[in-house]
């Protein structure tokens, strides 16, 4: 089953997230257009330009088929060393929660696999190097290559995902109802939720160090 890869947020807003979504291909199309027959949405499926309502919708078409989730969210970690670019910063965060949720992800059977990275934030050099280290972690049976969102459903439906414990994460008036929007998938173990802290990784539920 391939994985798909999307991020929210950064340093310059306090959190960032990363979905890695594990998903049949044909189940994602199938959830995106039916979201789209319903909602009359035209263009990309974005996280950042839906309601709550469709957003509690989406959820509520992945509840048919089977998939599953792991988030990485980095907060306490958002603060630059001195002297440190910001920029850079932020790549090192992303690299490091991408690097982290799929590698938490392939060891609980996901095996040899495909991994989809959205290409629509970093300069093309840097996710070439993204995409080697996780090509690394995946092993010589399975992928990992870049591709634009607009061009899989998976990679929309991780972006989301991804949006969703953003909003989760920030103290806003919408936050509460974000959290009730994922509970029943992390009750279940459907998402699975990680912890970037400083220089640990750390399971949500479980707060074990990686």
């Amino acid at each position: 089953m391939p994985i798909y890869c999307d991020e929210s947020g950064g340093v310059g807003r306090g959190v960032m997230t990363l979905a890695a979504v594990s998903i049949e291909a044909e189940f994602a199309d199938a959830v995106l257009s039916r979201f789209r027959e319903i909602t009359g949405l035209v263009g990309e499926l974005k996280g950042s330009r839906i309601d709550l309502a469709e957003r509690g919708l989406l959820f509520e078409l992945l509840e048919r088929g089977v998939w599953a989730a792991t988030v990485g969210i980095a907060i306490s970690a958002l603060t630059p060393d001195s002297g440190q670019d910001r920029g850079d910063h932020d790549i090192a965060i992303y690299a490091q929660l991408l690097e982290d949720v799929v590698g938490a992800m392939l060891p609980a059977g996901y095996g040899c696999t495909n991994i989809f990275i959205d290409d629509g934030r970093y300069g093309p050099e840097t996710l070439a190097l993204v995409r080697k280290d996780i090509a690394a972690i995946v092993g010589p049976c399975g992928q990992a290559q870049m591709e634009l969102s607009h061009r899989l459903p998976g990679l929309q439906i991780a972006d989301v995902i991804a949006n969703t414990f953003f909003n989760r994460a920030m103290v806003t008036p919408r936050q509460a109802r974000m959290a009730a929007i994922v509970a029943p998938y992390l009750e279940r173990d459907q998402i699975r939720l990680r912890i970037l802290s400083g220089s640990a990784q750390t399971d949500d539920e479980h707060g074990e160090e990686r």
